[in-house]
This record gives structure tokens, C-alpha cells and sequence, in this order.
């Protein structure tokens, strides 16, 4: 009788997201219900309606987890490393998200849902606002290279969300970083474009070398 109040909620909403990426946006609550072995009933007394469980389940209307990273910062630490950090936490959230994009679209979950009480701003703008004020902040500290700040919250963004979409409407799996170091690519690629000038000459000062050696080779 009280089993339903023994399940937390983070297993309700854990157990919803596996059923609706599964079977879609018209999964019953019995079906969600009984991978939790509780009732139907007793699953909505917890979260109102399929509805309210779906958008509680991915987080609709919520800042992602791993926007704390970058409101505030960067702080002390080398940037490479820190993009990395944060690099690797929102690429946990995608590899999550993306699948359940369909979902949310087969529910009809409307923009008025998405902005809900962020006083009118939809939580994606003002996840990128929040990553192009990292970008920014860091410039400020002389950390980066001079350029739009949002360019560069927007390929760190784009860059780290796009191979998901990919996945997904290729049905491929994405290895894990152990086998392929993509994200670690992906920091380092970044990183040189928007290094600070004097780093990026610094960089390349034995390019010169090599340059000469390859065109020395006259002759005649």
C-alpha cells in the first residue's frame, strides 16, 4: 500500500524518460507505472498528469544542471581545462536530451511551456546568454582573444550538440571518450581559435622553421 511513496522521484522520472524516448510521447502512465511496479493512479498523485510527468521527466522549462559552471567564472584555473569540465557536462546532458527532442515535439509542448516562470525567456536563450557571459568574462581577465563572445558560446554550443542531432537521425551510436577523444579534439580545436594572440604566436613561432626547412631544399 505505501510502496508508491517508497519510489523517488528520481526514479519516476528516470523510468518516464526510458518509456517516452521508447515508445513515444503516448505511452500510457500504466506502462511507466509498471516498469516502477506502482499503479497508474497512484504514479499521477505524485505529478498531476502525463502531461506535467513528461515535461518533469526532460526538464522542460528548466536551466540545464550544468549551467552552474558558467554563470559564474572562469575562475583561476588553466581555461583548457575548465572548457573541458564543462565540455564533459554538457555533453552528458546532450547524450540524454537529443533523443527525447521528438518526444517533446510529438507532445506538442509549446513555447508559453518552455519560457513557463523564466520571466519570459526560454531556458535554451538564456543558456546561451549565460555561456556567451563566460566567453565574455573571460576575455575581460585577458584570457582570450578579442571577437564576439557570442560567436564563441555558439560554436563551443554547436560543437558539442550537433554530432547528438547526428546520432540521432542516423541512428548511430556515439562511442563513449574512452574510445574516441573526441571532446578532448574538440577543446583543443576550439582553443586555438580563441586563444590569446600573444599564445597563438607563441604556438607558431617553430612554424616558421619548418617552413624553411621545406622550401630550402633549392636546386641547381
Amino acid at each position: 500500500m505505501g510502496r508508491p511513496r517508497q519510489v523517488l522521484d528520481e526514479e519516476i522520472l528516470k523510468a518516464a524518460r526510458a518509456c517516452f524516448i521508447e515508445h513515444g510521447a503516448s505511452v500510457s502512465t500504466e506502462t511507466i507505472a509498471a516498469r516502477l511496479g506502482v499503479s497508474g493512479p497512484a504514479l499521477l498523485k505524485r505529478f498531476g498528469t502525463k502531461r506535467e510527468l513528461l515535461m518533469a521527466a526532460f526538464g522542460v522549462a528548466k536551466t540545464p544542471p550544468w549551467l552552474d559552471l558558467m554563470t559564474e567564472g572562469p575562475d583561476e584555473r588553466e581555461l583548457t581545462e575548465q572548457l573541458r569540465e564543462i565540455a564533459g557536462a554538457i555533453d552528458a546532458f546532450f547524450r540524454e536530451m537529443v533523443p527525447a527532442f521528438s518526444v517533446l515535439r510529438e507532445a506538442g509542448i509549446t513555447p508559453e511551456e518552455w519560457r513557463a516562470s523564466n520571466d519570459g525567456v526560454p531556458p535554451p536563450a538564456r543558456t546561451f546568454d549565460t555561456v556567451s557571459g563566460w566567453f565574455r568574462r573571460a576575455q575581460e581577465q585577458g584570457r582570450l582573444r578579442q571577437g564576439d563572445p557570442r560567436v564563441m558560446a555558439g560554436m563551443f554550443l554547436a560543437g558539442l550538440q550537433y554530432r547528438y542531432f547526428l546520432a540521432h537521425i542516423t541512428n548511430e551510436p556515439i562511442p563513449p571518450e574512452e574510445e574516441n577523444p573526441w571532446l578532448a579534439q574538440m577543446v583543443d580545436i576550439l582553443w586555438h581559435g580563441v586563444a590569446p594572440e600573444h599564445e597563438e604566436a607563441a604556438s607558431a613561432s617553430e612554424k616558421p622553421r619548418a617552413l624553411k626547412v621545406k622550401g630550402s631544399g633549392k636546386r641547381g
